[in-house]
């Protein structure tokens, strides 16, 4: 067997029956030039950005009111206005009238999108999870049928799943698809929630159980019979449509039944996965804008004589802000990047393989969508903060961005779900690498040259040290716990919180590297400040959350005191002056005037 540094150095996890199982990026060291970042992004992907963004410039940012007011007349026409630019198209296959185009292209054009978070939520809801159903389920009658007319947004389309008594627990749903004597219908019924484009949309994907049994996905067009509820009043994202949708009765032709019968969990889950390869992005945007709206009132905000962004707690948030804008850039295009290269090796037209390739990815996603989620989530606190009294005010835009941030943090699977995947689906990946054996291997292997080099060495040394220690953490747990782990919810959050810094230290010190690289890039030094201030940050939170864990399992009677010695070693490794460096980056976004990358 291979020593655990040769394991590091390769990438490869060798388990006692000296088989290779996908351990992913814990066991893989990614380098500046395995990763795909936001400046590698090419002149074709650039222009289908700048074309959304001078769509919302020009024809959304002045009519927001009327969004707000719930015009879904002119949502619909600003719909149909994208679609005449080809920004509803983008994942469709050429062969329905679409582009067929790669997710970073989709993605990076919905980070424009996101200017507007309501108009965002309503486009996003019919490219993603209204049209991808049938992109990767439909048979070809059924995409010869609406895709060409989704692509155009003649039709608008919707994904209802969720319900009163169902949200996380999607296969508890109550609504029942009975199939008509003469075997030519379903008839459905059951009401469904929190739908969004659900006032207005054509062709909502819907989700019953044949039988009261067979939870099975359905094409429905709103001519059927669907009926919409009123729209939901709320938080935020109040420019969108959100209703209940009440189903009584509603007959479903046959040939409308999406998938087979008793499958609706893969179209359900496969497609909210599909959604988190691209979300981080939007999450971003709102983060950006938010650091933007913050510099620029700090600048012109005068107390005690001299502007606030002048005093160090106000640079302390603008720098925080950035750093965060930064990491996050870094984790989700990393993630993008990875996913079009392994799509390149499979058939496109190929949907089961094009949906086993991206469920690889299921960890990755969930961690975007947790990281990007609570990076927003501070963002628009932090912002709201530097706006003082005035942040609270209508009057000012940052009130109402704080409101829209919210729900990412529940949509798309919550966060609290979203961090049960991540250890759950790690394990079960490779199930032989989580030992205490093979933790206690090693954390003993000492770290040698060859195992973390280049211009952040110390950094690469740290993020070598977490990766071991959250491999043998979740050893542990798996030895001391068994099948009783699946219930220690707490435990499980701790382990995925340690996982999700590691992705975030790897994806911003490969991104450091790689614009280090580049000779002819100005302003270097600071993208590398940006990753060791995340890094050294990140470590300290990881060391928190290692030692709740090992505590939890020493009250079990576990003797983990190998596990805590390497928990201590990481919480007490050198620090660096992150007051100075961060301040560095603030003095940066001052000059700027925004968020400067």
């Amino acid at each position: 067997m291979p020593s655990v540094a040769n394991i590091w150095r390769t990438g490869i996890v060798a388990h006692v029956d000296d088989t290779i199982q996908h351990g992913g990026f814990l066991t893989e060291t990614v380098r500046a030039s395995d990763l795909f970042t936001r400046e590698d992004l090419s002149e074709e992907q650039q222009l289908f950005g700048r074309t959304a963004a001078e769509f919302m410039r020009n024809e959304v940012l002045p009519r927001e009111q009327e969004l707000y007011e719930h015009d879904w007349d002119l949502t619909r026409r600003l719909m149909q206005q994208a679609a005449s630019l080809d920004l509803t198209r983008l994942e469709i296959p050429a062969a329905y009238g679409g582009l067929g185009l790669d997710k970073i292209s989709a993605a990076f054009v919905g980070e424009q999108i996101a200017a507007n978070p309501s108009f965002a939520g309503s486009l996003g809801a019919h490219t993603s999870i209204g049209t991808l159903p049938l992109v990767y389920f439909g048979n070809a009658e059924q995409k010869a049928r609406y895709l060409p007319r989704l692509g155009s947004a003649e039709l608008i389309g919707a994904y209802a799943l969720t319900e009163p008594h169902s949200g996380s627990d999607a296969r508890a749903a109550r609504t029942t698809a009975t199939l008509t004597p003469d075997g030519r219908h379903y008839v459905l019924n059951g009401q469904k929630a929190w739908i969004t484009n659900g006032g207005f949309a054509d062709l909502f994907t819907i989700f019953a159980k044949v039988d009261g049994e067979k939870f099975t996905a359905f094409l429905v067009e709103r001519a059927m019979g669907v009926v919409s509820g009123r729209d939901e009043r709320k938080l935020g994202l109040d420019g969108s449509s959100t209703t209940p949708l009440l189903l009584d009765n509603v007959p479903v032709p046959v040939e409308n039944v999406l998938g087979r019968i008793g499958e609706g969990h893969k179209v359900a889950f496969n497609i909210l996965n599909l959604g988190r390869v691209k979300l981080g992005t939007r999450n971003n945007t709102g983060a950006r804008r938010a650091l933007d709206w913050a510099v620029a009132y700090a600048k012109q905000r005068q107390q005690f004589g001299r502007a606030i962004c002048e005093f160090g707690l106000i640079k302390q948030k603008l720098g925080e802000l950035a750093v965060r804008c930064w990491v996050g850039d870094a984790m989700v295009y990393r993630t993008l990047g990875d996913v079009d290269r392994a799509l390149e090796l499979v058939d496109r037209d190929d949907s089961d393989q094009v949906l086993k390739t991206i469920e690889a990815f299921a960890v990755e996603c969930s961690i975007n969508k947790v990281w990007t989620s609570e990076s927003l989530g501070y963002a628009v606190d932090e912002s709201l903060q530097v706006f003082g009294g005035n942040g609270y005010s209508r009057e000012f835009p940052i009130e109402r961005a704080y409101r829209d941030a919210r729900i990412t943090r529940i949509y798309e699977g919550t966060n609290e779900i979203n961090r049960l995947i991540i250890p759950t689906r790690l394990l079960k990946l490779s199930p032989a690498l989580f030992t205490r054996e093979g933790g206690r291997r090693m954390l003993s292997a000492s770290i040698g040259p060859a195992d973390a080099t280049g211009p952040l060495v110390g950094e690469r040394i740290l993020l070598l040290q977490a990766k071991r220690l959250s491999i043998a953490a979740l050893g542990y747990a798996v030895d001391v716990l068994g099948e009783a782990l699946r219930e220690e919810q707490e435990i499980l959050g701790h382990a995925a919180d340690m996982i999700i810094e590691i992705y975030a230290i790897e994806s911003a010190l490969a991104r450091a590297e790689k614009l280090l690289a580049r000779e002819t890039s100005e302003g270097l030094p600071l993208p590398a400040t940006i990753a060791r201030i995340y890094a050294n940050d990140a470590a300290d939170r990881m060391a928190v959350s290692a030692k709740r864990l090992v505590a939890a399992l020493a009250a079990r009677h576990a003797n983990v005191a190998v596990l805590a010695d390497a928990a201590s070693r990481l919480a007490s490794r050198p620090s660096i002056d992150t007051i100075g460096a961060r301040r560095a980056v603030a003095d940066a976004v001052i000059e700027a005037g925004r968020y400067p990358f």
